[in-house]
């Protein structure tokens, strides 16, 4: 059973779920071709497609395509922020489950439908066709910086997420963490976003923000402490950047 709630959209025929960071344990046939999106690294057990369980560690910003008469069960202890899209325009590959995709354009097309759940401003039928189209485009045609990539090894990237999360409240910047891993701010730049298709900076701001998301939900702080307990300058500066990219302000975040 899925313990977070997740919200949901209906757009130019696709449905679009948001689910909120937190633990899960759920198991279904799917429906349809589906696709989703891990904003967050998330770990667990799974068996989809087959009776066998196993343990999974999915990357943030990457997708998973799941096809139509799939039978999936999955669960996790702390899971993440996941976006999950079915509809007419969206068609998983050789109809087989796949994980960890990686491609161009990813992480800018998963904000968009989060901004569109999350503010409430829906896109016009012709807008939100092109961009369920572009997802199912990325999907099939992954794309990689292997140089680069194979310098940001799986054990390199958790470590720098580590390190943002245990940070993350402080003056955090991309050139201390770089220097702390022996290696330059540019090239750190360049094997980050190969890896996960975000830049440094990109990451650790979405990370303050669903810091902040989850203690406007959850406390009741003042949003002055929940900006600073979440590594903004100001209230002003936290909610600046939550307009700009989620489309809301913190007042409309938190639960009465």
């Amino acid at each position: 059973m899925i313990v977070r709630e997740p919200r949901s959209i209906f757009a130019a025929g696709h449905q679009v779920k948001l689910l909120a960071p937190g633990a899960y344990d759920t198991s279904y046939v799917a429906a349809g071709d589906s696709i989703g999106f891990a904003f967050d690294a998330q770990s667990g057990s799974h068996a989809i497609g087959t009776d066998r369980s196993a343990a999974f560690y999915r990357d943030p910003n990457t997708f998973a395509g799941v096809p139509n008469g799939c039978d999936v069960r999955s669960s996790s202890r702390s899971g993440g922020e996941y976006l999950l899209v079915s509809g007419p325009q969206i068609a998983v590959s050789a109809k087989k489950y796949r994980s960890n995709i990686r491609a161009d354009r990813t992480r800018a097309l998963a904000d968009q439908l989060r901004y569109w759940v999350i503010s409430g401003q829906m896109p016009d039928v012709l807008a939100a066709e092109n961009t369920f189209r572009q997802i199912s485009a990325v999907v099939a045609k992954p794309k990689r910086d292997p140089k680069a990539a194979r310098w940001m090894t799986p054990r390199r990237f958790r470590q720098l997420t580590e390190t943002v999360e245990a940070k993350l409240e402080g003056p955090l910047t991309v050139a201390a963490l770089a220097e702390e891993i022996g290696v330059s701010a540019s090239f750190l730049s360049r094997a980050f976003k190969a890896y996960c298709g975000q830049s440094p900076y990109d990451f650790i701001l979405s990370r303050r923000l669903q810091r902040a998301r989850q203690l406007l939900e959850a406390t009741q702080h003042s949003i002055a402490t929940i900006a600073l307990a979440s590594g903004f300058s100001s209230q002003s500066h936290m909610t600046s950047v939550m307009r700009a990219r989620l489309g809301v302000n913190p007042t409309m975040i938190r639960r009465p």
